[in-house]
C-alpha cells in the first residue's frame, strides 16, 4: 500500500514530537548579523526562533480570529497570543503529536484550539478568521495554489495573510497568489538572516537530530530539516538555489 507524501510528513512529525517534546520554536530561526559559528545552547536556539516568528508576523494586523497553518509545537501560538487577551486563534497541523502538545501547553487557555487538518481542506467555514499565517510550512505542501485558494476561503474580504518559507529562487508567487484570491503587500527576502541563523546553531542541531535515534535511512533527510550546515536545505539556501521569503497578502474583495 502506497504512503503519501502527506502521510508520510505526517508520520514523521510525530516520531520526531514522541522522541523530543520540549522545544516550542522548531524553525530554522532568524539572526540580525552575520555572525561566526557559537556553540548555542537551547534557549538561545530557541530564541533565534522567536525571532523568526517575531520578523514574519510584526506588524501583525488588527484581528480578533486568527488561523495558523501548520501551528508545530505552538511557537507561533505562545508568540501571538502573548500580550493579546481578546484575540481568538485556531491552530492546524497534520501531526496529531504536535496537536497533543499544543493542546498541553495551552490547555488552560480557552480563547487557544487545536485540531488535525491538511492545509487545503481546512475544517473551517467561509470568511470565519480576519487573518491567517503560516511560518515555515509552505514547501511541505505539494499544491500551492489550492492553499491561496483556501486561505482565501478561510479570510474576509480583507483580510490577511501573512506567509513565510522556502520557494525555488526566481520562481514568481504573484500569478497564483492572485489567482488564489489574494494581492501581493509585501514581499522580503530574509535568506541571508535565515542562513546565518542555521550556521550558528548547526552543531546544536545535528545533536538534536542524533538524539531522536531514528533509523539511518532517514538521516539525510532530518538533517535537512534540520537545516545543519552541509545538509541539503542549507547548501540551498547558501547558494541561493532557494530563497527564504515572507509575504503580506491581502485578500481581494472578490475572487
Amino acid at each position: 500500500m502506497s504512503v503519501t507524501v502527506i502521510e508520510a510528513l505526517q508520520r514523521l512529525y510525530d516520531a520526531i514530537a514522541r522522541r523530543n517534546d520540549d522545544l516550542a520554536y522548531l524553525n530554522f530561526g532568524f539572526s540580525a548579523g552575520v555572525q561566526p559559528a557559537t556553540e548555542v545552547d537551547v534557549a538561545e536556539l530557541e530564541a533565534l526562533g522567536r525571532r523568526l516568528y517575531e520578523v514574519a508576523l510584526t506588524p501583525f494586523p488588527t484581528a480578533e480570529r486568527v488561523l495558523e497553518i501548520g501551528c508545530g509545537r505552538g511557537g507561533g501560538a505562545a508568540f501571538l497570543l502573548e500580550g493579546r487577551p481578546h484575540l481568538s486563534y485556531l491552530g492546524l497541523d497534520l501531526s496529531r503529536e504536535h496537536v497533543r502538545l499544543c493542546r498541553r501547553r495551552f490547555g488552560s487557555q480557552a480563547r487557544a484550539q487545536f485540531a488535525v487538518a491538511d492545509a487545503v481542506r481546512l475544517p473551517v467555514r467561509d470568511a470565519g478568521f480576519d487573518a491567517a499565517f503560516s511560518v515555515e510550512a509552505c514547501h511541505h505542501f505539494e499544491d500551492l495554489e489550492a492553499l491561496y485558494a483556501e486561505v482565501a476561503r478561510a479570510l474576509r474580504p480583507g483580510g490577511w495573510f501573512l506567509l513565510a518559507g522556502l520557494w525555488r529562487s526566481g520562481h514568481d508567487s504573484s500569478e497564483a497568489i492572485e489567482a488564489g484570491g489574494f494581492r501581493v503587500v509585501e514581499r522580503s527576502d530574509i535568506s541571508a538572516n535565515v542562513t546565518a541563523s542555521l550556521t550558528r546553531s548547526s552543531a546544536l542541531r545535528q545533536r538534536l537530530v542524533e538524539s531522536l535515534d531514528l533509523p539511518e535511512r532517514f538521516r539525510p533527510f532530518l538533517m535537512s530539516w534540520a537545516g545543519v550546515r552541509g545538509s541539503g536545505s542549507y547548501q540551498e539556501l547558501a547558494s541561493g538555489e532557494r530563497v527564504y521569503l515572507c509575504y503580506r497578502l491581502q485578500r481581494t474583495e472578490s475572487r
